[in-house]
């Protein structure tokens, strides 16, 4: 049912952002953003250690949904990129406490030193200096959930969490590219179903626990 409820957030929210009506494109997403939490708690979040951290980033992510609802204020941009910076870091610890393979973790997150470097690259010209710490420090975190992703996904095989943290990882270039390279609904067309998709996965991983 979750699911259902947060494909019609997001088309709601498609809508709203191809014809501009913010008010439209602020209800899609939060509809969308709630489908997520209660997916997680459905799946038995607050029953498990993993479930009750992961919950607690899912409600830090919620909050950045609502700061990014208007993409014209810089403050609010801040804010919601600080609240997706702490979900990141709650699901890092959810990862921690659920199980790692360290090996893995750590040649995972090798690969996202690369990738980290090459983001940076790639909008370092774009930046201005009030943008630049902490857009590295967003970029640091969401590449040390990958990498820990990674090495929870391997303990039993629930491939559920690095799919659900990929997913996440690749709707934030759309973000990135849509508010400092080049604005358009093209990165919001395939950024919003990938950034709302990829939380529902790891809401479902909660039940693998």
């Amino acid at each position: 049912m979750w699911i259902v409820v947060c494909a019609v957030g997001v088309s709601i929210a498609l809508t709203g952002e191809r014809y501009s009506r913010r008010l439209l494109c602020a209800a899609g997403k939060l509809i969308a953003a709630s489908a997520y939490l209660a997916a997680a708690w459905s799946a038995g979040a607050a029953d498990t250690h993993y479930g009750q951290i992961l919950l607690l980033g899912m409600v830090f992510c919620w909050m950045g949904d609502l700061f990014l609802v208007s993409n014209q204020s810089r403050t609010l941009f801040l804010l919601g990129l600080v609240s997706f910076l702490l979900g990141h870091l709650a699901y890092v610890g959810a990862f921690a406490a659920r199980g790692v393979s360290w090996p893995v973790a750590v040649g995972a997150g090798l690969a996202m030193v690369i990738f980290a470097w090459s983001v940076l690259r790639w909008l370092k010209p774009h930046l201005d200096r009030r943008m630049r710490r902490p857009v590295w420090l967003y970029v640091g975190a969401i590449s040390t959930m990958m990498a820990m992703a990674a090495g929870a996904g391997v303990i039993d095989g629930n491939w559920l969490i690095p799919l659900g943290a990929l997913l996440f990882l690749l709707s934030d270039l759309a973000v990135a590219r849509d508010r400092f390279i080049a604005p358009g609904f093209i990165n919001r067309a395939w950024g919003l179903p990938m950034y709302f998709c990829g939380q529902m996965v790891l809401a479902a991983s909660v039940a693998y626990v």
